[in-house]
């Protein structure tokens, strides 16, 4: 008994010295190379269990057209608790990407929401309306069939058949290489045409409701009290994650290359002098996300790499359509939306009653950030090479969400890049996550109790 004990306790001092062998950063702190190789050569989190994939098909309508909302639901056989409860991380999809890209990452290995699975988080991708391929012979959403250059949002899994060049027109921006804020090629859709009324109406309120329906479905509200629910918004998912809070809040928002809220993008762009997206011309615009995209976000990488994993990311959308406006907040480009659909002669009654000060309002509310967030905890981490949000802009973006959430938290991991493209960098960031919550950083906020 005794040298069964001794044993014991050998065992968990030896445990104890492991997840002592590195830290989380203080507020604003940095997560150095050497915390990043104690990560990697660790094993603090290994996989503790198998899991389930499920896909499911929601349909709802939106000022009069029909949608369908995408959730890709990762169920492990043994759920990871925190404090009682099953952790439960809903991710909102990248900025070109769709859900899979959770699952698999260019290169063809695991994507963070397979590491989170295999360690007992219950893991929901959500994909925003239109970034789906529903003709995908596989049903796995993939875009492979479609050439790069004919790719525009499949909203309904009932279209009959993929959009022809007869549904819109290609132009050349003014931009000769894509950047994180801008394209070389757009698309429009054509007047009166199906696609262009499905165009108007996927509005950033419709995009949430996608949102909203999906969580509901994965997580309903019958295990919600037994859930620990964290939301991931990577890239610009987070612009439509934070005003979920509203109608569903969650413990916590856990934080990589997440977008914020569409006032601080206009805020943050006005601090340093430009007031210009206020007034930018994006409505009913499709950015094409091609090659020259990929390559502004793995500049690290040879040229024969870099097209090996060109060839997986087109298995996602590759473009980025009504997600611009109101996460980067251009109030003249979400007006106009709104009043295309109000002169037209198919939006419905229903929606009238609001009238069109209602109806302007609805379409720019999730720029904003809802109250909702005093009672959650924000952390918002990057990389300082992050080529979309560096830390100059997430200081800016901190200034105007701060006072609406009830805990912020800033941390950074030198040298780290936007996207979790490798297993290193996954291992890296899903064990920060994890050790945060272990920390309890995202339990009682403002008097509210875990439940």
């Amino acid at each position: 008994m005794f040298k069964h004990l001794s044993l014991l306790a050998v065992a968990l001092c030896f445990a104890a010295d492991q997840a002592a062998a590195w830290s989380l950063p203080p507020d604003k702190g940095m997560v150095e190379p050497d915390t990043v190789a104690a990560i990697l050569q660790g094993g603090d989190y290994p996989e503790t269990s198998d899991y389930t994939e499920k896909i499911d098909y929601i349909d709802f309508e939106a000022y009069g057209q029909p949608f369908t909302q995408v959730v890709v639901t990762l169920t492990p056989a043994k759920p990871r608790l925190h404090d009682g409860r099953k952790i439960v991380v809903v991710g909102g999809e990248p900025g070109s990407e769709y859900a899979m890209d959770f699952l698999e990452t260019p290169e063809g290995k695991e994507g963070p929401g397979v590491w989170l699975a295999k360690r007992g988080v219950k893991f929901v991708a959500l994909t925003r309306v239109g970034r789906w391929n529903f003709f995908d012979e596989k049903g796995r959403g993939s875009w492979e069939s479609i050439p790069l250059e004919q790719r525009m949002p499949i909203f309904s899994r009932h279209q009959k058949a993929p959009w022809t060049q007869a549904d819109y027109a290609t132009k050349q921006s003014d931009v000769k290489q894509a950047t994180s804020g801008d394209s070389a090629v757009y698309r429009y859709p054509k007047e009166d045409s199906p696609l262009y009324r499905q165009m108007l109406a996927a509005t950033p309120n419709t995009f949430v409701e996608g949102y909203r329906l999906a969580v509901e479905h994965a997580v309903p509200e019958s295990e919600r009290k037994d859930s620990y629910l964290l939301y991931w918004g990577m890239s610009t998912g987070g612009a439509f994650l934070y005003p979920l809070a509203k109608y569903i809040q969650p413990d916590g928002y856990l934080g990589w290359g997440t977008s914020n809220v569409g006032i601080a993008y206009a805020y943050r762009k006005a601090k340093y002098g430009d007031f210009s997206n206020s007034y930018s011309k994006t409505a009913q615009r499709l950015r094409e996300r091609g090659e020259d995209d990929f390559g502004y976000y793995t500049k690290d990488l040879d040229e024969a790499t870099r097209k090996q994993w060109w060839k997986g990311a087109l298995k996602g959308p590759r473009f980025k359509s009504g997600e611009d406006m109101g996460m980067q907040f251009t109030p003249a480009a979400l007006t106009e939306g709104a009043l295309r659909m109000w002169l037209s002669d198919w939006l419905p009654e229903e929606d009238r009653k609001r009238r069109l000060g209602g109806l302007i309002q609805d379409v720019m509310e999730p720029s904003f950030p809802p109250e909702a967030l005093k009672n959650v905890a924000i952390l918002d981490m990057n990389g300082t090479r992050d080529e979309a949000i560096p830390p100059k802009t997430v200081d800016a973006h901190r200034e105007v969400l701060e006072p609406y959430a009830g805990k912020y938290r800033v941390a950074r991991v030198r040298d780290m890049h936007h996207y979790l493209f490798t297993q290193d960098s996954i291992k890296t960031v899903g064990s920060l996550w994890l050790r945060f919550i272990d920390s309890g950083y995202f339990d009682s906020v403002n008097g509210k109790q875990d439940k």
